[in-house]
C-alpha cells in the first residue's frame, strides 16, 4: 500500500514539473510515466538537493533515455551543465527546448549565458534581444546583462543590447549613461560627443550629463563652454562635490587660484567626491606647500574638510601626520598616525609610519609597544620584528631584543641584507646576555649575508679576542676590517688587540699607537690596551704610564690599580 501511495505522489509532482499548472480537465491528457522513470527522476532531484551534480545529471540522463521528448529534462540538464561549465552540452540541450517552445524565456537566457562563455557573443546577443522584445522596460535586467557582455570583452554587443532596450523604452537616463560607458570602452569619442550634446538637451535636469559634457568640452579645448556647463550645475546644486572639483581643476588651469580653492573646499566637504581624488589633490598641495609655506592654511583647511567627511580614512590621517610632523607638531602628528592604525589596523604602512614617528621623536617605549602590536598583526613581516628589536635595544632590554630578532629571522625570505643586519644585531644582544657561543654563530650567519659589514667584523673579532677563542679567525676578521676602514681609530684598536692576542706585539703596538694618534677622544680602553701591549714587549715603565692614563680617563680602577701596583 505504501508503494502505490508513493507512486501517486510522484505522479502529482511530475505533473507539476512537466505539465505546468493545468486545470482538472487537463489532467487526463498528461502522460503517464512508469515507476522506473518516476523513481529515477526522484533520485535525481534528491541528488540535486544534496548538491551532488554528477549523480543528479546521471539520473536525469537516464530519465531522458526513457522519455526523449520530455524537454523539461533537457532544461534541467542544461542548468547543471552551466554549473559544471559544460557550455557546449548546455547549448545542445537548450536548443531543442527552444525549437519546441520558442517562448521559453529562461531557455533563451541560459543559452545566451552558455554561448557567451563559449565566445559566441553574436549568437548570445540574439537570445538576449529576444528577451528584450518580450520583456520591455526591465531596467535591472538590461543593466545586468549589458555589463556581463562588457565584462566579457564584448562592449559592441552590450551597446547593441542597450540600443534595443532604448528603441522599445526610450527616455531612460540610466540606460543612456550606460551607453556612454560602452562607447568609451570602444573609444568612440565622436559618438560620445554627439550623444552628450543631445543628452544635456533631452535630460536638462540630470546633472551627470552636464558634468560629462563639461569634461568632453574641456578635452576638446572648449574651456569657456565647459565653465558655463559646470556653473549651471552648481547654480542648481551648490553642494555638488563632483562639479565643484571639476570647477577647481578648470579654475586652476585658468590661473584663478582663489576661485579654485573656494571650489576645492566645497568639493572636499562632499561625500560625492572619491576619497582617492581628495588624497591625490592633498598630496599635490603638500608638495607645493613644502616650498611655499603660504599654502599651509589651505592645506590645513583641506585636511579638516576631508577628515570631516572621512574621519576613518587611514590614508588621510597618514597625510595629516606627515604634514604636522613637518610643521613641528609632534603630538598632533602622533595622534593622526595612531588614528590611521585604528582606522585600518590591517594596513602595514600605517603601522610603519607610526613606528617611524616614534623613532624620530625618541619614544622608545611607544615604539616598542607599537612594533610588538604590528608583529602580532603581521607575523610574516620581519621588518616589524626588526623595529621592535631596535626599540628594545634602546631600552637596554637585550633579552627582548633576542626574542624579537629570532622571531623575525624565522620568517624572513629573500632579504639577505636585512637577514645580515638582524643576525649582526642578534650577535650583539647575545653577547650582552653572556651567551658567547650563540653570539658567535649569529655573527657567522650575518657575515654570510653581509661579509663586509664593518660593525659585525669589529665586534665579532674583538669578542673572539676577549674570549681567547678562535684567534686566527679573529685576526682574519680584523685584517679585513682594516682593509675596509684603515683610518677608523676604534677599528685600529680592535685590530691591535687581536694582534696582541695572537702574539704579534710589534704590529699590535704600531696599530694601537696609530689609534691613539687618530682618536679625538682617547678613551681608557685604548690606553689600557697600549699598556698591555707595552708590557708584553718588556716596557714595564711605558705600560704603567699608559695604565695611569687609562685610570685618569675613567677606566676600571680596581683592574688598573692592580696592574700598576704589580709593575711599578
Amino acid at each position: 500500500m505504501r508503494s502505490s501511495s508513493f507512486i501517486g505522489y510522484i505522479l502529482l509532482a511530475l505533473a507539476a514539473t512537466f505539465g505546468g499548472c493545468k486545470g482538472p480537465a487537463d489532467l487526463a491528457s498528461l502522460p503517464v510515466y512508469d515507476e522506473g522513470f518516476q523513481r529515477t527522476y526522484f533520485e535525481g532531484q534528491n541528488h540535486l538537493a544534496k548538491g551532488d551534480l554528477d549523480l543528479a545529471y546521471t539520473s536525469f540522463l537516464a530519465c531522458l533515455d526513457m522519455q526523449p521528448e520530455e524537454y523539461a529534462l533537457r532544461f534541467d540538464l542544461a542548468k547543471i551543465d552551466l554549473q559544471r561549465e559544460q557550455y557546449e552540452s548546455a547549448v545542445s540541450h537548450l536548443s531543442p527546448v527552444l525549437e519546441a517552445d520558442e517562448s521559453h524565456r529562461w531557455a533563451h537566457e541560459y543559452r545566451a549565458e552558455a554561448l557567451l562563455a563559449m565566445g559566441d557573443a553574436e549568437a548570445a546577443l540574439e537570445d538576449l534581444l529576444w528577451v528584450v522584445r518580450v520583456r520591455p522596460g526591465d531596467l535591472d535586467w538590461i543593466y545586468e546583462w549589458s555589463m556581463r557582455l562588457a565584462d566579457s570583452g564584448e562592449p559592441t554587443a552590450a551597446l547593441a543590447l542597450c540600443n534595443a532596450y532604448e528603441a522599445q523604452t526610450p527616455g531612460d537616463p540610466d540606460v543612456r549613461l550606460q551607453r556612454f560607458y560602452f562607447l568609451e570602452l570602444l573609444s568612440d569619442y565622436e559618438a560620445i560627443y554627439h550623444g552628450l550634446e543631445e543628452a544635456v538637451t533631452e535630460f536638462p535636469d540630470i546633472a551627470e550629463f552636464k558634468l560629462q559634457w563639461a569634461q568632453m568640452l574641456r578635452a576638446t579645448g572648449q574651456d569657456d563652454a565647459a565653465l558655463n556647463a559646470l556653473l549651471e550645475v552648481v547654480k542648481d546644486d551648490p553642494s555638488n562635490g563632483v562639479a565643484q572639483m571639476d570647477l577647481a581643476h578648470l579654475y586652476t588651469a585658468m590661473n584663478e587660484i582663489s576661485r579654485a580653492q573656494e571650489a576645492l573646499l566645497v568639493a572636499f566637504a562632499s561625500q560625492d567626491v572619491f576619497i582617492e581624488e581628495k588624497r591625490e589633490t592633498l598630496v599635490q598641495y603638500l608638495q607645493i606647500a613644502s616650498v611655499d609655506p603660504s599654502l599651509n592654511p589651505m592645506v590645513e583647511a583641506l585636511l579638516a574638510a576631508a577628515l570631516g567627511q572621512h574621519p576613518k580614512s587611514a590614508d588621510l590621517h597618514m597625510l595629516a601626520a606627515d604634514y604636522n610632523q613637518g610643521r613641528g607638531r609632534p603630538k598632533t602628528a602622533i595622534a593622526h598616525a595612531a588614528a590611521a592604525t585604528e582606522s585600518n589596523p590591517a594596513d602595514p604602512l600605517a603601522w610603519t609610519n607610526l613606528i617611524a614617528l616614534d623613532a624620530d621623536l625618541d619614544r622608545a617605549t611607544d615604539m616598542l609597544s607599537h612594533a610588538t602590536q604590528a608583529m602580532d598583526l603581521f607575523p610574516l613581516d620581519a621588518n616589524f620584528a626588526y623595529y621592535a628589536a631596535v626599540a628594545a635595544l634602546d631600552q637596554g632590554d637585550f633579552a627582548r631584543v633576542v626574542t624579537a630578532l629570532e622571531r623575525g629571522l624565522g620568517v624572513i625570505v629573500d632579504a639577505p641584507e636585512m637577514e645580515g643586519l638582524m643576525n649582526g644585531m642578534l650577535g650583539d644582544a647575545l653577547h650582552q646576555i653572556e651567551e658567547p657561543a650563540r653570539a658567535f654563530a649569529a655573527y657567522e650567519k650575518s657575515l654570510k649575508r653581509l661579509p663586509d659589514n664593518p660593525s659585525v667584523l669589529n665586534n665579532y673579532a674583538y669578542y673572539l679576542a676577549e674570549a681567547d677563542e678562535n684567534l686566527p679567525r679573529a685576526l682574519e676578521l680584523s685584517t679585513r676590517l682594516m682593509e675596509l676602514a684603515p683610518m677608523e681609530p676604534n677599528f685600529m684598536d680592535t685590530h691591535a688587540w687581536v694582534l696582541y692576542k695572537n702574539g704579534q706585539y710589534p704590529e699590535a703596538l704600531d696599530y694601537i699607537t696609530q689609534a691613539l694618534f687618530q682618536s679625538e677622544n682617547q678613551g681608557p680602553a685604548f690606553w689600557e690596551h697600549d699598556g698591555d701591549i707595552r708590557l708584553a714587549m718588556g716596557d714595564a715603565a711605558g705600560a704603567v704610564a699608559s695604565w695611569q692614563r687609562a685610570l685618569d680617563a675613567g677606566g676600571d680602577a680596581d683592574a688598573l690599580n692592580t696592574k700598576i701596583q704589580a709593575h711599578r
